[in-house]
This record gives C-alpha cells, sequence and structure tokens, in this order.
C-alpha cells in the first residue's frame, strides 16, 4: 500500500482508522497523505479528530471519501502508551494512567511516585469514587470499567463496558457510567447493598462523554454520530428525551446553576446551549472542529477548544454573545479551570508547550514549556499547583501558578 496514498475501501471502520493512523505516525511532521475510505463514519471521524490526526475530506466521483490527512509534531493520542489522564482527590492524591497497564499514585505535595500497579489491558481515563475507597478506570482495551482500590491498587471488580469505554463519570452516590462507542451504548455500574447492579443500554450513535445532571437522578450523553443528546434515568436506565444539538456533540459543560448544558458540536463547530428539559436556548460558531466547553465556576463565560484551528473561543452564558478568541499551542486536546476560575488552561499534544489563560481580562498569562503530548491537567485544593499529563515524554509534570513555571517532571519508576 502506497504511503502517500492509502487505499482503505473495503476494509472494516477499525481496520481503516488504524491503517490512517499507522501512516500518520509513519509520516514526517507537517506532511500530507491522502486516504480512500467508504465510508466517513461518526466513529472514524471522531476517532481521528481525537487523535490529533488533522484531516479534511471530501466526496469521490469514484466512490467514497478522499482524506487529505496532515501529519503534526506527535504521533496520533491513543496510539502511543504514555500517562494520558490525571485526577485529584483528598489535599494531594494525584491520580494517572496510563493509555497501557499502569495507574499510579502520585503525592501532589512532592510530586513524587507514591504506587504503581498494572491493573488493566489498556486504559484510557478514570474518575475517582467520592467516598475516596475506589478509582474508576475505563479499560477500552479490555472491554471493561475497573475498581481500582484506592489504598493498595488493588482490582477489586471488573465489570463489562461494551465498545471500548473512555470516559467513566461517577454520582455522589456513587453511580458509574460510561459510553462505549463501538457498540454505540452506555454502561451503568449502581452499588447495590449486596455488590454490584450492571446494566448496558443502547443510547445512539458514537456516544462520547457523559455529564451527569446536578440532582444526580440523570445524566445527559452526547452521540456525535446522531446529532444528539440523550437524557438517561440513571435508576433504570430509562430514556427519557431525545434532543436534537447539531452535528457531532462531544462534550457537555452544566451551568453551575443546574439548569443549561453546553454542548461543543464538533463536525458542524457549533456551541449549543439547551435547558435540562432540552428546549434548544441558543447555537452560535465556535470555531473548527469545537470539541471541549468549560465553564467560569461564576457561570458568566463559558470557553471552547476548537482542534483543528488551535483557538479557545469565549462566550457570554446568556446568549452565548462571542466575546474572545484565544490562540493555543497545537491541538488543544485538553481545557481546563482552576477550581475558583482565576486560571485556564489549554494543553498542547501535538507541542512542547500548554498556554495559561488570565480569566478577568480572556489574555494569556504564560506559555509553559512541559514536555511532549500534553493532554489532561488537574489541579491541587491550594489553587497554587497543577499536574499535567504528557503522553509523547510519559510524564506528568507539576505547574506554580504562581511563578507560571514547570517545576518537576515525573515518570513512574519508584
Amino acid at each position: 500500500m502506497n504511503a502517500q496514498h492509502l487505499d482503505c475501501r473495503n476494509l472494516s471502520i477499525r481496520q481503516a482508522g488504524l491503517t490512517i493512523l499507522e501512516a500518520y505516525n509513519a509520516a514526517q511532521n507537517g506532511t500530507e497523505f491522502t486516504a480512500h475510505v467508504d465510508s466517513m463514519d461518526a466513529s472514524l471521524r471522531m476517532w481521528l479528530i481525537e487523535a490529533g490526526a488533522r484531516h479534511q475530506f471530501q466526496e469521490d466521483e469514484a466512490g467514497g471519501w478522499r482524506l487529505t490527512v496532515r501529519r503534526g509534531l506527535s504521533p496520533g493520542q491513543g496510539t502511543i502508551p504514555g500517562l494520558h489522564h490525571v485526577a485529584i482527590s483528598g489535599d494531594s492524591d494525584v491520580w494517572s494512567c496510563e493509555r497501557s497497564k499502569c495507574l499510579a499514585r502520585f503525592d501532589g505535595h512532592t510530586g513524587q511516585v507514591i504506587q504503581v500497579a498494572e491493573v488493566a489491558t489498556k486504559a484510557s481515563h478514570l474518575t475517582i469514587d467520592p467516598s475516596g475507597k475506589s478509582v474508576f478506570v475505563a479499560d477500552p482495551g479490555g472491554d471493561a470499567l475497573l475498581a481500582v482500590a484506592t489504598d493498595d491498587l488493588s482490582v477489586q471488580h471488573v465489570w463489562p463496558a461494551p465498545g471500548g469505554p473512555q470516559l467513566p463519570t461517577v454520582t455522589d452516590d456513587g453511580i458509574v457510567c460510561v459510553t462505549g462507542a463501538g457498540t454505540d451504548t452506555l454502561t451503568i455500574v449502581r452499588p447495590r447493598t449486596h455488590g454490584y447492579h450492571v446494566q448496558t443500554i443502547d443510547v445512539g450513535i458514537c456516544p462520547h462523554d457523559p455529564l451527569v445532571a446536578a440532582d444526580d437522578n440523570c445524566v445527559f450523553v452526547p452521540c456525535a454520530g446522531d446529532g444528539t443528546i440523550v437524557k438517561v434515568d440513571l435508576e433504570d436506565g430509562n430514556i427519557l428525551g431525545r434532543h436534537s444539538v447539531g452535528d457531532g456533540p462531544a462534550h457537555l459543560a452544566m451551568h453551575p446553576d443546574g439548569s443549561k448544558l453546553y454542548v461543543a458540536n464538533t463536525f458542524d463547530g457549533t456551541l449549543c446551549c439547551l435547558s435540562v428539559e432540552g428546549d434548544l436556548l441558543a447555537r452560535e460558531a465556535s470555531g473548527p472542529w469545537a470539541h471541549q466547553p468549560v465553564i467560569s465556576p461564576d457561570g458568566h463565560f463559558v470557553f471552547v477548544a476548537n482542534f483543528f484551528d488551535d483557538t479557545v473561543s469565549v462566550f457570554e452564558t446568556d446568549g452565548l454573545k462571542k466575546v474572545a478568541m484565544l490562540e493555543t499551542d497545537a491541538y488543544p486536546h485538553g481545557l481546563y479551570m482552576s477550581p475558583q476560575g482565576r486560571w485556564l488552561i489549554a494543553t498542547g499534544y501535538s507541542s512542547d508547550y500548554l498556554r495559561v489563560y488570565d480569566t478577568a481580562t480572556n489574555t494569556q498569562a504564560a506559555r509553559i514549556e512541559v514536555g511532549r503530548g500534553s493532554s489532561h491537567v488537574a489541579f491541587l485544593p491550594d489553587q497554587e499547583t497543577a499536574y499535567v499529563t504528557c503522553s509523547v515524554d510519559d510524564h506528568l509534570a507539576r505547574l506554580d501558578l504562581t511563578t507560571m513555571s514547570c517545576t518537576q517532571r515525573t515518570g513512574l519508576s519508584l
């Protein structure tokens, strides 16, 4: 197969995606190649977007679709095994998992590794049980959701979760749910007096990042393939509503008062606001591959990372008036707000840098070198320290937000 032109017709979506990303990783930075596919399936589109494989496509006269793919600085996100996701529990426990087997706990005060354990086949993201007793890890490599004990990192439960689960979330009552884009499903795990009840339901085409409602009674699931937000009752799994929002809804953000949802539609580059009852209240253009929305704690502004053109759009939450556009480093895979809302951080996966913005002025406060493949961010409660996973260089970077500097880089070696 020609490295400059791939014929992926007659391949499954999975085979086509793997072939394109293999060629992407083998290409030189800044070069382009083309690929033919039978269908621009929503799961393939989202897969390439999440990988950071910048591309454009058009229908081919000979049948199928022709993609032009441009190689960035880093290999495709998800194709390398480095540290990817990060979360914080308590005052100083920093948790991070690889796109591989390992889960690790770091000391947030010192940045040092405390524990490492092989728990997954190929992990992706994690979330912390509000009780502090478990870390829930999505394992798309094993089509499973894992419960790992925080005290000794032993795997307590392995629940089936089909479709390559990626983005788990948990309620205050300990109900965990995760989508499976490959099977159009949502898996819900409910704690019971004796064990757990596991339910997997069909929700819609290519579901992405679920968001629990403010009252913890239901979860909103963006389904990129059919342009809807699906509202699901967490107690019984019943579908409570399907609401059209645009092309390619991916991630959601909830207004602090719990009354409105903000939806980034990746395929059409728009931001939508809708009530939790499903009424569409506003819709505005954000930017190509609008993907990740974040809301300020005071509820006044919503920020959206636009993956294709390396920008963050800033909107007023009421009416979605766009008030600013911020430049990011290449591929802002993670967009995170500090707990009190002073700082906004946009990672740069296809860069060695990330950027910090002052939300009071919507201006850049710093550009900090952290290492290749910066992906996700978590803040310590002290408001002065943040941790960043750098997937390509496979380390955790420690940020001092008082000096706007990277003070430490730590790998998994004990």
